[in-house]
């Protein structure tokens, strides 16, 4: 899910939306619309760079001359059980009672309190939530898969993800610097954890979804702590592919194993740019399991 804040003039939930037709960020209330300015937010510098692993292939040109970047859809990841939505409908009377009140002062305002709370009784003694879970799990990962996600590692080492993303260390890593002003500062660092992350629904009230959604996102099993990850997602991404309007780029990491063809065409690519950025190669250490990073 987006950052969140409060809404300056309601006080309740906002996106922090990164605009990516005007370059900024910008706080939107999704309660009462109010749009204003997120210049005054607090925004951590640590860490200053992130790193994305690529194959080398017919997209570079995009990555390095045009600092492109792929919001890939949750659907896609290779983790069967990455983003995927799984919840419980446990929660007390007065809980369910709470959430379907929220629900419909947004979704049906113009009932009256009286009939709302007719509704609300009736759902209960129906149980409507329970008998619609299937569908509601089914409504909620198709939103979910509709977001772009940005992955990025704070390490730019990592042999497996230069096995798994560089194509067997013949691609390279990306390096990218992060300011309070470029979409980078929306990055988000994932959680990884022994077990799946169980909670009930009504853990979280409609005022408050973020902290849903990121349950869903930014959780991960334990196996894939070593990637260290952080994540940008944006909600509806007008396209997959969206262009930087700020200088991201800031280095080229060549892996161990790339051809000097390749090497070749990564420098040329490079030299094209308006600002050529740094360019380091990936040496295997000796008597080690590790890599160590020089200057081309």
């Amino acid at each position: 899910m987006e950052l969140s804040t409060k809404c300056q003039k309601c006080g309740k939930e906002a996106w922090v939306v990164f605009d990516v037709d005007l370059g900024e960020k910008t706080v939107r209330c999704r309660f009462c619309g109010n749009i204003g300015s997120a210049d005054e937010l607090p925004f951590n510098s640590n860490p200053e760079f992130l790193y994305k692993y690529r194959p080398h292939n017919s997209n570079s040109e995009s990555w390095i001359l045009n600092e492109e970047l792929y919001f890939a859809s949750p659907g896609s990841f290779n983790d069967p059980f990455d983003s995927k939505v799984m919840y419980t409908m446990d929660g007390t009377t007065e809980q369910k009672k709470r959430y379907m009140n929220k629900l419909l002062e947004v979704e049906r305002p113009q009932l009256k309190k009286r009939e709302r709370w007719k509704y609300i009784n009736k759902a209960l003694e129906d149980q409507i939530l329970e008998k619609d879970y299937d569908n509601h799990v089914k409504r909620m990962q198709k939103r979910i898969d509709e977001y772009g996600v940005v992955s990025l590692s704070q390490k730019p080492d990592d042999l497996l993800m230069f096995s798994y993303y560089a194509k067997d260390h013949t691609g390279y890593c990306l390096k990218y610097k992060r300011s309070t002003e470029n979409i980078l500062s929306l990055a988000r660092k994932v959680n990884y954890e022994p077990l799946y992350p169980k909670f009930s629904v009504y853990d979280f009230t409609l005022d408050n979804v973020g902290g849903l959604g990121d349950k869903v996102l930014l959780t991960k099993a334990k196996c894939w702590e070593h990637e260290a990850e952080w994540r940008i997602s944006l909600a509806n991404p007008a396209g997959r592919v969206i262009k930087s309007h700020h200088e991201i780029l800031v280095g080229i990491i060549l892996g161990c194993n790339m051809s000097d063809e390749h090497r070749a065409q990564i420098v040329a690519l490079n030299k094209r740019r308006e600002k050529p950025v740094g360019i380091f190669l990936a040496q295997k250490r000796k008597f080690e399991f590790g890599l160590e990073i020089t200057t081309l």
